[in-house]
């Protein structure tokens, strides 16, 4: 009997449970209907009947219009229901969704009954109470304000999320209407600027939608294939360049008979046909092997847009949910593999993207040369007057920098990089969008093989020798001298913009010209080879970089420094923290790298003008392709420069005096020299020994030996290990080129 009486129980159990599901989902189901009515009759009382028509106005009584929330409340608890089943604190729920009319209804009430000739329009007669009750006892706004908070709190336990939450978002989603409808309105005033009059493609554009967004839609085709999202704009743009002529740089009000060089002087820009960009074929082939390559690794991860440049072409990739950026940076090594790819650079992540960024060099790579930059809207007319072409982007647009905003630029690579053609392309730029009397250049070129092309341009610049005479500085003594006076003249001009009562080199002239006197010039500082100075005259040529990079910006001085040993004894830490724009061509290692640019990166270039540029203020540098510049074209433009005229500057405080030119390239003082010749006249002889007791140095009294001797004032017969001095000529020296000093003869 006892297993028939269990089967009972059980079968009693079983039921008991099916009839209490029964009845919970029968109430629930009642409960819903009912809210959804609820919900109808006030959105459409018309709609509800009678009954609901009646229920409809008894509710607008009581809340007035504070009955709007109701659906809003009965859906959040819906929505919840079928989300999380019966919510733990249903009670809570309600009693605060509740409290949530009664205040919305009193906050109403206060608001806008003094404004309503009907008080019970707004807040009902529950916002009526409540808000006269509140109003009575803290005053209007004291009510508004408690009935505010109470809201805000209700709704939070009613929607269940907190109201910081809710403003972070607010402000998030608001700041980013902004800034797209600041793009927007950029993009179509860029459009409207480059279109002829006319244009009806700009005309028809859609209101309040840019033209960009316009023309690119969707990242990707329907096969799954990514679309070059910038071949549109650079179509129209090929276009546009094609319609009208080559704008040539505005011309300032000339100098005399002076005129900037035609850009005709430069090669012409190549045809789209041979700029090298990867065929379609190409880049579906390289889609299918990156995710091919995720896949055997087993990340999820899918390429989504591309960016054809003139050497690389960059590759956006979506990482899915929950997939470390990392995993995506460990492959690199395995990603050039499948590739084929002689190197390759990720960017994880890329810049104000969801993505990362995989750079992969092209098959064929394109040549930018200097003048295609040139004729772009980077290099327009009205562009400070230092802005110079840097080259074109990984995306193919033309980028430019303006070296007065830098102040000072440091330009490092190995040999063959593209480091001096940089240089070149910098220098051109300037010359062609500044007269002399506006602009002057000291060039150092330790090496003798760049700069010296530049002998005898009208913008040459030398602090210690005269116009007459001025050269490209090709020894490290003479350069180290005129670093020297350069500080001399930061100076000189500091103490005259602080008597003019201006800050910079702008405020002066523009305060000059009222008064009717002369500008100031610019003077870019331009030294090759940094490692040869540091070599000579190491501590001596860092405090004047120092200096110069610390206050030289004011006063219209800027420098640009390029070396091919990035190493820490040569770009020292000095030197890195007062020039923090940077370039970086192609180096050995990632150390090299992250000497000239904090991080990593620069051992993965291509070279040849492939480099990293860092601006001041940017975390990441960008990658970008440098223009050519072919000996030829400098030539021409040299060469037309120098018909032009010969340099010109007005004789400087800061040149030595007669007889002190020669002294510099040895590093002798007039003073110390002076009394050379007066000791060798007194003793009536002249030795390394004499002349080190005189000065304390071995190395100034070799000094003074070469010099004397240089001079033609002492020499060494053949056959002889003793010195011949000419008396009479020291005498005449004396007399010429320091006559404050006395003569005394040792014979007398």
């Amino acid at each position: 009997m006892a297993q028939p009486v269990y089967r009972y129980y059980a079968r009693n159990s079983r039921s008991s449970k099916r009839g209490r599901a029964f009845w919970s989902a029968a109430r629930w189901s009642m409960a819903l209907a009912a809210a959804l009515y609820l919900s109808w009759l006030v959105l459409f009382p018309a709609l509800s009947g009678s009954v609901g028509r009646w229920i409809g106005e008894r509710l607008f009584l009581l809340l007035g219009t504070a009955a709007y929330l109701i659906p809003i409340l009965i859906g959040n608890g819906i929505a919840r229901y079928f989300k999380e089943g019966r919510p733990a604190g249903i009670f809570v729920i309600s009693a605060a969704s509740a409290a949530s009319l009664a205040c919305a209804a009193g906050a109403l009430d206060v608001l806008i009954s003094p404004l309503s000739p009907s008080p019970v329009q707004w807040g009902g007669k529950v916002g009526l109470a409540l808000g006269s009750g509140l109003g009575d006892a803290l005053g209007g706004f004291g009510a508004f304000l408690l009935c505010a908070a109470v809201l805000l709190f209700c709704l939070q336990i009613v929607f269940g999320i907190r109201v910081s939450a809710m403003l972070s978002w607010a402000t998030a989603a608001a700041c980013e209407d902004y800034q797209q409808w600041r793009r927007s309105r950029q993009e179509l005033r860029t459009r409207l600027e480059r279109a002829p009059k006319g244009d009806s493609a700009v005309r028809d554009a859609a209101p309040g939608r840019s033209v960009a967004e316009e023309e690119s839609r969707s990242p990707l085709r329907e096969g799954g294939a990514p679309v070059n999202v910038n071949e549109t704009k650079s179509a129209q743009k090929e276009k546009s360049s094609a319609a009208k002529p080559a704008e040539k740089p505005r011309r300032r009000p000339a100098a005399g008979d002076y005129a900037p060089p035609p850009l005709d002087l430069l090669h012409p820009t190549p045809s789209e046909t041979n700029r090298g960009k990867p065929l379609e074929s190409e880049i579906k082939t390289a889609v299918m092997d990156l995710e091919r390559t995720f896949k055997d690794f087993e990340i999820e991860a899918k390429v989504t847009g591309y960016a054809p440049g003139p050497v690389i072409t960059r590759y956006e990739v979506s990482p899915a949910p929950g997939v470390k950026v990392s995993s995506i940076v460990t492959l690199q090594n395995d990603i050039a593999l499948a590739l084929k790819a002689k190197g390759i650079r990720i960017i994880a992540p890329i810049p104000g993207k969801a993505a990362v960024g995989i750079e992969i060099p092209n098959a064929r790579p394109a040549l930018v040369v200097l003048r295609e930059v040139l004729e772009s809207r980077a290099m327009a007319p009205d562009a400070p007057l230092l802005t110079f072409a840097v080259g074109l982007s990984s995306s193919g647009e033309a980028l430019s920098a303006d070296l007065q905003k830098m102040p000072h630029l440091l330009v490092a690579g190995a040999t063959n990089s593209g480091k001096s053609v940089f240089i070149h392309s910098l220098i051109l730029s300037i010359l062609y969008r500044a007269r002399p009397d506006e602009v002057k250049f000291l060039l150092i070129d330790p090496k003798r093989l760049e700069l010296t092309f530049y002998e005898g341009i009208p913008h040459l610049f030398d602090p210690i020798v005269p116009a007459d005479k001025v050269t490209v500085v090709t020894n490290p003594k003479e350069a180290a001298n005129s670093l020297s006076n350069l500080v001399k003249i930061m100076e000189s001009r500091y103490q005259r913009f602080q008597l003019y009562g201006v800050r910079n080199i702008d405020g002066y002239n523009k305060e000059a010209d009222k008064r009717g006197e002369p500008r100031e010039y610019f003077i870019v500082v331009v030294i090759d080879e940094l490692a040869d100075l540091m070599l000579v005259a190491g501590g001596k040529v860092e405090d004047n970089i120092q200096r110069l990079a610390q206050m030289a910006r004011a006063v219209g001085i800027h420098m640009v420094l390029a070396t091919q040993r990035p190493s820490v004894d040569v770009i020292t830490g000095v030197i890195k923290a007062n020039l923090p724009c940077r370039v970086a061509m192609q180096v050995i290692s990632q150390i090299d790298s992250k000497v000239i640019l904090d991080v990593g990166g620069a051992e993965s270039l291509q070279g040849r003008g492939d480099m990293l540029y860092r601006n001041a203020g940017s975390q990441l540098p960008e990658r970008c392709q440098g223009a050519y510049v072919s000996e030829d074209e400098i030539n021409k433009i040299v060469a037309y420069l120098r018909g032009q005229g010969k340099p010109e500057y007005p004789e400087l405080e800061t040149m030595p005096k007669p007889g002190e030119a020669d002294l510099a390239s040895y590093g002798v003082t007039a003073l110390e020299f002076s009394q050379a010749l007066k000791l060798v006249l007194e003793r009536r002889r002249v030795s390394q020994d004499l002349l080190k007791s005189q000065f304390g140095s071995s190395a100034r009294a070799t000094n003074l030996l070469s010099l004397l001797e240089v001079k033609g004032l002492i020499h060494k017969p053949d056959g002889s290990n003793r010195w011949e001095i000419h008396f009479d000529e020291i005498e005449a020296c004396l007399r010429a080129d320091f006559p404050q000093v006395p003569i005394e003869d040792g014979r007398r």
